[in-house]
């Protein structure tokens, strides 16, 4: 009892497995764990069948319970968004093979792979193919010694009326507080984070700027080039 008290299912103790929400059957499971005494839990996609809003909702609860019980808690999962929220170390995997491992921040500033690069991150990080320092079929010099492919963030591209850099929308999404712009340098094509209040439409030609310290460096097997 003392134990459903802290997960806050002391009110639902009378209740059959089948009358409870799939949040509150992710407590009952964690709260097994504890009377347990369990010094490690291993989550295995526990919210993966849970709607969006409550996901959410759950990570937030998952991630009090575990700091307020201080558990060790190995939590397996495929989306992104719970491994950046909620873990204090992320080790990613990719057929059966660790791609990287470190702190969700150091995953997301300074991915090790392109897959790495792919995964982390809303809207994912750009990839970019270079022929002889510039973006591939294109005029636009990028000073990367050696690589094969360069990253950015579409957060890291800034509209800028004097930018060197020109680029025609494709598309264009608006998501409320941010505008997420399909645009095409040449041959390649890379999505562009910007502000919601901008009205920018396909068909439009913009210019755009990015600084040297956001452009990440692989090369042609997809490593990053320290």
């Amino acid at each position: 009892r003392e134990t459903a008290s802290l997960l806050g299912l002391e009110p639902l103790l009378a209740r059959k497995p089948s009358q409870l929400s799939g949040g509150q059957q992710q407590r009952v499971a964690l709260g097994r764990a504890l009377v347990a005494r369990a010094r490690v839990c291993l989550m295995d996609e526990p919210l993966s069948n849970l709607d969006a809003q409550l996901r959410q909702e759950m990570r937030r609860e998952l991630r009090e319970l575990q700091r307020k019980l201080d558990l060790t808690v190995v939590y397996v999962t495929h989306d992104q968004a719970e491994a950046m929220s909620m873990a204090d170390q992320v080790v990613l995997l990719q057929h059966g093979r660790v791609e990287q491992q470190g702190a969700p921040r150091e995953l997301y500033a300074r991915p090790a792979t392109t897959f790495a690069a792919r995964f982390i991150g809303t809207p994912p990080m750009n990839l970019v193919a270079l022929e002889a320092g510039r973006v591939a079929g294109s005029e636009v010099d990028v000073a990367l010694n050696g690589a094969a492919t360069m990253g950015i963030r579409p957060e890291d591209i800034v509209l800028d009326d004097d930018g060197p850099i020109a680029a025609d929308v494709r598309s264009a999404e608006y998501l409320g507080a941010d505008l997420v712009l399909a645009c095409a340098i040449g041959s390649q094509h890379l999505l562009v984070r910007t502000d919601g209040q901008h009205r920018i439409a396909a068909g439009q030609r913009l210019r755009l700027r990015w600084a040297a310290p956001d452009l990440h460096p692989f090369d042609a097997a997809g490593r990053r080039i320290h």
